[in-house]
């Protein structure tokens, strides 16, 4: 004759009950278990954060948002070594990826392009270059025409500020330049503009309410 030990029930939620049904299962198991008040707290808190982690890594990944989508990314390998014990390799490699700085070639940036950079040599034998880095575009199509906006990185020793600076172009415009504090501030933003975009995408597919007899 086999055994079958009793599995837990999970508990029922009582009106009002924060955590849902896993954390009221949670709470119940171990306290019927004996366990001690303050590992209850613990057990319940890292569950809650787990919830609150996995809402945040889902938004994330359904929104497409690329500046923590990495690090995200990272944590997920994290977690699963934890539940299955599977390696690190993935991990470490995703961190080192991102860490990872190129050294810089004599005279230039770690970012530089060196085969775009534009060396002036002057009457008095001096040779001040244009430094050319990494660039990003976007096209935005309607079907007929077409929005192109591309940055770029650079710096220039022919300026007086020796700092690097991105440059933005929207189309056949002039370029806007932005300094580290003020494409900050830019990138904000945009980050605004997006999540405006996304809520416009959200609702822009629900139905116009019927009129009424007075505006028929």
């Amino acid at each position: 004759m086999t055994i079958i030990s009793d599995q837990p029930v999970a508990a029922k939620m009582k009106p009002g009950q924060l955590g849902g049904p896993l954390l009221a299962t949670v709470r119940h198991t171990l306290t019927d278990a004996g366990v001690g008040q303050a590992v209850i707290d613990e057990a319940v808190q890292a569950l809650a954060a787990g919830q609150v982690y996995q809402a945040a890594t889902v938004s994330v990944k359904e929104q497409n948002t690329h500046a923590v989508r990495p690090f995200f990314d990272c944590l997920d390998l994290v977690i699963n070594h934890i539940v299955t014990g599977a390696p690190l390799d993935a991990a470490r490699e995703a961190a080192e990826a991102l860490a990872a700085t190129p050294p810089a070639q004599d005279g230039h940036h770690p970012w530089c392009h060196v085969d775009r950079c534009k060396p002036h040599r002057y009457d008095d034998g001096v040779v001040l270059t244009e430094h050319r880095g990494p660039e990003c575009t976007a096209e935005l199509a309607d079907g007929h025409e077409v929005l192109r906006l591309r940055a770029e990185l650079g710096s220039d020793e022919n300026l007086i500020d020796d700092h690097a600076s991105v440059f933005i172009w929207a189309g056949d415009n002039d370029g806007l330049s932005y300094d580290q504090a003020s494409l900050g501030r830019a990138i904000d933003s945009l980050d605004s503009f997006l999540d405006g975009l996304r809520h416009l995408h959200r609702v822009m597919g629900q139905p116009r309410a019927p009129k009424t007899e007075e505006q028929a």
